[in-house]
Order: C-alpha cells, then structure tokens, then sequence
C-alpha cells in the first residue's frame, strides 16, 4: 500500500504541475487586460499606493507565471525532479500566492470580497492538493484577510456578517477540494487495480493450453489471441485485421443470435461448432463464450477445443451402436426405429409401402458342413448381393440369424417383386462364378403396407414372416 501512495503521489504531482502550467500559461494571457485596467481604466489614481500596490501585484504575478512556464519547460522530464520535494514547495508556494493575493486584492485595494471567495473554489477544483496542506494555508490567509477586515469595516454587524459569511465560504471550498482529491485518489488505485487485473488476465490468457480469442462485441475485431490459438492457425499474419467469424462463429446470423443471448445471460458453454475449413476437411470444436469488460470495452472470450477427433469417435460409436457388426447393414433396432419413422412417413403421405421379410435358406447346413466363418461369410455375401439391388430409400437390416428385412420403401407389390427377381438373379450369378461351397437363396414373404390400415409394427413383421413361412413350405415341398 505504501508503493501505491507514493505512485499515487508520483502522478497527482505530475497532474498538479501540468495544471499549474495551463494557469500560468492563462493569466500571462490576461496580464493584457491587466494592463488595460492598471492604465486605462485606474489612469486617475496614478501615482497614489493603491496604483503602486496594483502595478507591483500584476507585475509580480506576470513574472511568477513566466518564471514557472520556464522551470516546467527545463524540469518537465527530469524523474529526478519529480521524485524530490520541490514540485510540492513550488506548488505550496503558488496556491499560498494566489489565494493570499486575492485576500490582499479584497481587503486592501478594491474592497471586492467575492473575487476572494472565487479564488478558493478555483484553487480547490484545478489544484486539489492534499488537504492538511490546503488547509494550514486557508487558517493563515484567511485569518490574515479577517484581520484585514476589521481594520476596514467600521460596522461591528456588518464586520461580524461578512466575516462568518467569508469562512463559511472558505470552509465549502474546503470540502470541495476533498471531494476532488479523493476522488482523483478513487480513480488512481481504481485504475491501477485494472491495470493489475488486466495485467493477471494477460498472463493466464497465454499460458492457457487452450485456444483463446478476445473480440470486442460491437464489430467482432479480435483483439487477443493466446499463442496456442496463434500456432493452430498458422495462416495468420501478425497484424492483419482479424474477426472472431474466422475462428468461432460460421456466419454473421449465427454469431448475431449467439451475441443476444450472451447479452442475456453472460455465458455459453460447450456450443458445438461445425467449420467447413476446406472441401475436404470439416474440423469439429467446442467453444466456452464469455462477456468480458476489457480495457474499457465489451468483449467477447471465446475458449476454443478441437473435438474433431472425439466427434469421429463418436460417429463410429454410434456407426457401430447402429449397424450389424458382421454384415454392416443396420442391426435389428436401428432398422426397426428406421422402418417405423418410414411407415409414419408413408402414413401422412397416404403411399404404400411393401415389407419383405427374407430368411436365407440353408445356413445350418453351411455352418455343419464347412464351419462357422463359412457361414458368416455366406450371410456376408448375401448382404452384399442384396444391398446392390436396392435404391438408397430402401431400408435393409438384419432381424437376427439368417432373419432379414427389407423396406421396398413407397413402392407398390409390382415393384418390390421386380427388385426382388433382380436379387434372385443377383444371387444366381454369384452362385456361378464364386467358387464357394455354397449357394445363395433366400426365402421371402411380402405384407402391403396401407396407411389406411390400422396395423402395428410388430404384427407387420409378424404377418410378413408368416408368408415368408408358406413359401418356404411350398419350396420345400417342390425339393420332395
């Protein structure tokens, strides 16, 4: 606290003696109406002591200013000077000469005792020293101007008027230089508290292992960015003009809507953010905003985190939480949820749909004959054989085993069973040309989906299964 003080002195003093320079600077300039009042307007009283006193006041007054203007011009950057205590005697000296010489003005020559109280009140807003100084020189002043009064006025009432009157004007101009030197003083350790704070903010802000961007709200411009959000962005350019739609926003209409509800509420935290950096490469981050007072300014933190990899994670996560991990068709439950959003598509839309429920013929006998991988190689190949033959609207998974299902999705009977020839035809191929133990057939049973009808999916499958039954019956009373 004591370093503060005296920083705090350090620039209150510097304040002081540029001030002190602008008064001087200003009543060299009114030293020409002085001239005018001295020998114009009092040309009547020359030669008397009033024009005397006059003359040598102004004349002081002139060469006090012009003295100080050439000590501040020499000493002004000397640190040197400003550490010792000579500003303070030289201020002392010329706040002690302008409100004594406006008490001798007032008492002893033009009897004006307003131009006395004006100077105090100057005194206090332009040169607010501190108090205990402003005061030991208002008790020798003041009670050197009351004793002036009292030789002048005749009038014990009137002597005792103006007397109260005056020091209770000069105690105003008392409580108004307190209240300008605390708060000069409140804003001095209010500033350097900011400076210290933004100074602390400066230092985390880099050793943060994390991007970080700080852009002013109003126009995006981005102000700070730590050396990590620096070295993932090596295309940037030191001192090229920046905004935060680069880094953490994809378009002006998403950071606007982001920008209001920060406004409302301070913070965002984990918003997912999808950047199209090129053709080829979509990078995925998650991005902590933050509203923020910076160095005067409304500002926007944006935390930055590189989720690109977890995001690929996830989606083969999700790929292998959906699909048959040995065929690569969907599984049973993602294909169940696909069929049933289909139908309630097809539903609104009021078209038909054709469910075709498929189980491959002869798979336990593969499996007893050739092994298990043969098996699983022969459900493989028939996936493959299937899913060439369908259109991308069609929905394909495996129900279990050697159980599929096919959506011929907005399809009508005539359609599915062309589809299906050209499976069996597929399959027939293959059979030729693979060289496997095995040969590819499936039996089928189709149910018509109508959205008129009120049926469950459950008893879809169910009653699709049941004509996929028959004709596994009538097959294998044609093989007998």
């Amino acid at each position: 606290m004591k370093g503060l003080n005296h920083d705090f002195y350090l620039s209150h003093t510097s304040l002081l003696l540029h001030r002190l320079k602008i008064i001087s600077f200003g009543l060299l300039l009114f030293y020409a109406f002085y001239l005018y009042v001295d020998f114009v307007l009092y040309q009547d009283v020359f030669g008397t002591s009033f024009h005397t006193t006059l003359l040598v006041t102004h004349t002081t007054g002139f060469v006090a200013s012009l003295l100080y203007l050439y000590l501040h011009a020499v000493t002004k950057n000397n640190d040197r000077f400003l550490h010792s205590t000579w500003p303070t005697w030289i201020i002392l000296f010329y706040v002690t000469s302008y409100i004594g010489s406006s008490a001798l003005n007032s008492y002893k020559m033009t009897g004006n005792h307003d131009a006395y109280l004006m100077i105090p009140y100057g005194v206090a807003v332009m040169l607010p020293i501190r108090p205990k100084h402003f005061l030991t020189i208002l008790i020798l002043v003041h009670s050197f101007f009351l004793f002036g009064l009292s030789t002048l006025i005749d009038d014990s009432s009137l002597l005792i008027s103006k007397q109260i009157n005056t020091t209770l004007a000069v105690f105003i101009s008392l409580i108004v230089l307190l209240t300008f030197y605390s708060s000069f003083k409140k804003d001095f350790f209010h500033g350097k508290k900011q400076l210290e704070m933004q100074k602390n903010f400066r230092t985390l802000f880099e050793i943060n292992p994390y991007p970080l961007f700080l852009s002013r709200l109003h126009d995006g411009e981005i102000l700070l960015m730590n050396k990590t959000a620096v070295n993932q962005n090596p295309h940037i350019k030191e001192g090229s003009s920046l905004t935060d739609l680069q880094f953490v926003f994809n378009n002006p209409q998403e950071r606007h809507a982001l920008t209001d509800q920060l406004q409302q509420q301070g913070s965002i935290k984990n918003y997912t953010l999808k950047q199209e950096l090129t053709p080829d490469f979509t990078r995925w981050v998650m991005v902590n905003y933050e509203l923020i007072e910076y160095d005067h300014e409304t500002c926007i933190l944006s935390g930055v985190t590189d989720i690109t990899q977890m995001k690929k994670m996830e989606e083969d996560l999700t790929q292998h939480a959906s699909t048959d991990v040995l065929t690569g068709i969907l599984n049973r439950r993602s294909g169940i949820a696909l069929m049933h959003s289909a139908l309630s598509q097809t539903h609104v839309e009021h078209r038909e749909s054709i469910i075709c429920f498929v189980d491959l013929n002869n798979l336990k006998a593969v499996n007893d004959h050739y092994g298990h991988q043969a098996g699983d190689d022969m459900i493989k190949d028939f996936c493959a054989v299937v899913k060439q033959q369908l259109s991308p609207e069609d929905v394909f998974f495996r129900y279990g085993g050697d159980e599929f299902i096919i959506l011929f999705y907005q399809k009508g009977l005539q359609e599915a069973q062309r589809i299906w020839d050209a499976i069996q035809h597929a399959a027939e191929a293959y059979n030729r040309t693979s060289g496997k133990p095995y040969s590819l057939s499936a039996s089928h049973g189709y149910y018509p989906y109508d959205p008129s009808r009120n049926v469950s999916l459950d008893e879809i499958i169910h009653l699709a299964d049941q004509e996929m039954y028959k004709e596994k019956l009538r097959m294998k009373s044609v093989v007998k």
